[in-house]
């Protein structure tokens, strides 16, 4: 186990080192002299509370490049090992966050220069992204997409600039799929054919038999979904989310598209939305994720806290998401992984 901590006091004063782009972080002995902030003081601190109106969040935006895990090991309190497994985890996640006095910044930049991608956020930033509001049928139209609500009408444009997140948990992303799942780039590489190659991939074209897109016959318990993040009036109002919830969205707009099942019919939705948009991003970090979960102690150990961190389905991450609003308090995997794609995505 590598038995070290953090020595807060060399991060914020941002002290010289061997790497001369950013502070140096030196590691003390597990039994550090009274006083000494470890990791775990950290994360303690910062997730009970309410120090800070609007704490910093460092959020991983994977994939990262070629990392230096050693740099970043301190920054944790795991071991370079550790870090490397961190590293691999696709999904964005909250990796630290600042309180009492305490600044990420320097933090932040040596993670950048370990090679690790990450993004700052302000707190209130993710407390203000709204609840998914449930699309209940759709149609493409000449000028783009027509999304209607239970009450309202949402019209898109071609041309305008958005962020989508395309969830497709695990257990309904399957691994007999047709086509593989795209990373992040994918899509863009594949957007003017993407409806196609999904047309003749769930129709039989192509090499091998009918396959279907959305996996095996095995329902997710968390349904798919493609959440449309649609700018404010201006840069600083809160973005607005609307959501085609799979089992929830009637798919007639696909028109000839259309297919049996709900689950292709939803990647057919998304390519035909990456093939008509030409300006939005659309995130599928998503495809393929699947839940954490951990056993409900009581209390953490000091040991799980240095490890975990705000990892999804820790406590930590549990009291720090409650403290910047209740409304996040219940939260699932899902619909915080999306908030957090959409941050990242920016």
């Amino acid at each position: 186990m590598y038995n070290s901590k953090v020595d807060m006091t060399t991060v914020r004063n941002c002290d010289s080192g061997p790497h001369s782009t950013v502070s140096a972080v030196t590691l003390t002995p597990a039994t550090t002299r009274a006083g000494q902030e470890t990791w775990t003081d950290l994360v303690e601190h910062h997730s009970l509370a309410c120090q800070m109106e609007n704490p910093t969040l460092i959020v991983s935006n994977p994939p990262h490049e070629d990392i230096d895990p050693a740099l970043a090991a301190p920054c944790f309190g795991l071991s370079p090992a550790e870090v490397r497994m961190k590293a691999n985890y696709p999904i964005p996640e909250v990796w630290l966050t600042d309180g009492e006095g305490a600044n990420v910044g320097p933090t932040a930049d040596i993670l950048r220069t370990a090679g690790l991608n990450i993004v700052s956020v302000p707190g209130q930033d993710l407390a203000e992204i709204p609840q998914q509001t449930m699309v209940k049928s759709f149609a493409f139209t000449d000028a783009g997409l027509t999304l209607n609500l239970e009450d309202s009408q949402v019209d898109l444009s071609h041309d305008e600039k958005l962020i989508a997140v395309f969830c497709q948990p695990r257990a309904a992303a399957g691994e007999s799929s047709g086509v593989s799942a795209n990373p992040l780039t994918e899509g863009l590489r594949q957007r003017r054919s993407g409806v196609f190659m999904a047309r003749d991939s769930l129709m039989g074209f192509g090499a091998g038999p009918r396959a279907s897109l959305s996996g095996g016959e095995a329902e997710s318990a968390e349904s798919p979904f493609f959440d449309i993040y649609v700018p404010g009036e201006s840069p600083s109002a809160r973005p607005r989310r609307v959501s085609l919830v799979q089992d929830q969205v009637d798919f007639s707009g696909l028109g000839d598209l259309k297919l049996p099942r709900a689950g292709d019919n939803m990647v057919m939705f998304v390519a035909e939305f990456e093939d008509k948009f030409s300006e939005a991003r659309v995130d599928r970090r998503l495809v393929g994720m699947q839940p954490r979960s951990r056993a409900m102690v009581s209390k953490r150990t000091p040991i799980s806290g240095e490890r975990k961190g705000f990892s999804f389905a820790t406590a930590a991450l549990s009291q720090l998401l409650e403290s910047l609003s209740p409304e996040l308090k219940a939260i699932n995997q899902f619909d915080l992984a999306s908030r957090l794609a959409y941050l990242t995505d920016k």
